[in-house]
């Protein structure tokens, strides 16, 4: 089973890798490397760090984390929330965060996005809705197709893969969700690996371990 690591193996998911037409060269960022030796896509890293630009939808707990990570590589980071109160604690961090509603997505926003290089979708799935941004796929798809993206990752979860009884699993056992969220998080998963197709981008799934439940 591949693992993704985080420095200090923080946290870890399953990565599924899919080698979709590149309209540039991506870099994927050196602290995602797996435990087996198998490494991300990753080209000859050329120019400087500030053309290695992130942002991360969703500033949750994760988010945070790789955003601390990246800026340790010379990054440059922003990403969002959604509350002024923890807009004002990440700033204070350091942090670059706008405020934003992934269920109506203002242009300001998605016009900002524009010039990122790595797009990095933390935000779940709403019951009832399902992906709140994938719900804007026309948007998207032109933010896309007109910025400076080369490089999506989505992160889902292992509980798409439902209750394997303890059985290891990997990225060709087959996703079998049984709670509603987890089907959510598998039709996104898609989702966001059709809209990276579509606008030839490289696209990541990571599916970081989660209780059931999630």
């Amino acid at each position: 089973m591949e693992i993704c690591q985080l420095s200090g193996h923080f946290f870890s998911g399953i990565p599924l890798q899919f080698n979709y037409r590149l309209r540039k060269s991506a870099r994927t960022p050196r602290f995602l490397t797996y435990a087996n030796g198998v490494s991300c896509y990753q080209t000859e890293k050329t120019g400087q760090d500030s053309q290695n630009r992130m942002f991360i939808l969703g500033m949750g707990f994760v988010g945070q984390f790789f955003a601390e990570e990246l800026r340790n590589e010379g990054w440059i980071v922003s990403g969002t929330c959604t509350s002024m109160k923890k807009r004002n604690e990440l700033q204070e961090r350091g942090l670059d965060v706008l405020l934003f509603d992934a269920n109506q997505p203002e242009m300001g926003t998605m016009n900002t996005l524009k010039s990122y290089t790595h797009l990095l979708v933390s935000v779940p799935p709403i019951m009832g809705i399902g992906d709140p941004m994938l719900q804007h796929g026309e948007l998207l798809r032109s933010t896309m197709i007109d910025g400076n993206l080369q490089w999506l990752c989505y992160l889902s979860s292992t509980s798409v893969y439902g209750d394997c009884g303890g059985a290891c699993v990997d990225e060709d056992f087959l996703a079998s969700p049984t709670n509603e969220m987890a089907k959510l998080r598998l039709v996104a998963e898609q989702g966001w690996l059709n809209l990276a197709h579509d606008v030839g981008i490289k696209a990541h799934v990571f599916r970081l371990g989660v209780p059931l439940t999630q």
